[in-house]
């Protein structure tokens, strides 16, 4: 598909390969994509907010801003805050329950939310969302969610990339260290359901887990304890290829202000 081309159906509710409702190989393939987040507002956003810049470019009222894994429709909200026309911005999610809460808190505002899999570039047509079409990306702690690493974690920044025009900026970040079970507990992050998990993997669930994610279930586990956490290093390599960067640090979390390097 050329990148000027609108996908002839952008409803929520497809899977990767265009099935509605998504086909089993699909639900199969992602572990639930619970961010480590609480549903606040962003501190980091607050920051733009005030200066309306994220790396060195004014955020106008007509800059062409997308939200990846904006849970519940808060961030969304306070680029609107900012004076960005709700025509310019959009937004998309992997949970189908995260969207329909999300558009729930958003019907006046004009914004509609998408459900899409940011490490999918099919998904992301299905989604409406073009190459070379944004100003403004922006990932707030969805870094951390356990399936995002290997091939997955390329194809999320390589769609970034995609989704940028030259000089296009980011705003990512990360918790420095996987929240504690009290912290886990007190933010409301969602247990990892064994009935889930036997969907997901089949009878010998418990054996595939361990070997997935290094560590046995039990009862009670939440999905920040499976959560990815890279190192400031870590971070750095993976964006420098495609992107200058400022890394800046706040007390729990690293927050990488990014701009798209110009193609050459």
């Amino acid at each position: 598909m050329k990148s000027n081309e609108q996908p002839k159906d952008t409803e929520k509710g497809y899977c990767g390969h265009g099935n509605k409702p998504p086909c089993t190989k699909c639900l199969e393939k992602h572990e639930k994509m619970q961010s480590s987040r609480e549903y606040v507002h962003s501190p980091v956003l607050q920051d733009v907010l005030r200066d309306r810049i994220i790396f060195e470019r004014e955020v106008l009222s007509d800059s062409d801003v997308l939200l990846i894994g904006d849970g519940q429709g808060l961030d969304t909200k306070q680029f609107i805050d900012m004076g960005v026309e709700p025509d310019h911005i959009s937004s998309v999610n992997y949970e189908s329950s995260e969207v329909d809460e999300a558009n729930r808190r958003l019907e006046e505002t004009g914004v509609v939310m998408k459900q899409a899999d940011a490490t999918s570039w099919d998904s992301l047509l299905r989604a409406g969302v073009l190459e070379a079409s944004q100003d403004v990306l922006v990932l707030l702690h969805v870094l951390e969610v356990s399936d995002i690493r290997s091939d997955a974690e390329r194809r999320l920044v390589e769609n970034m990339v995609r989704v940028l025009r030259d000089g296009g900026e980011a705003l990512v970040s990360q918790y420095k260290h996987k929240l504690t079970q009290e912290q886990a507990t007190m933010l409301g992050i969602e247990e990892i359901k064994p009935e889930y998990l036997e969907r997901r993997f089949g009878k010998d669930w418990q054996e595939i887990f361990t070997r997935e994610y290094g560590q046995p279930w039990y009862e009670g586990m939440r999905y920040s304890e499976i959560s990815r956490i890279r190192s400031k290093d870590e971070l750095l390599k993976l964006f420098s290829d495609h992107f200058e960067i400022n890394l800046e640090e706040t007390d729990d979390s690293y927050v990488l202000k990014l701009k798209k390097k110009v193609s050459r």
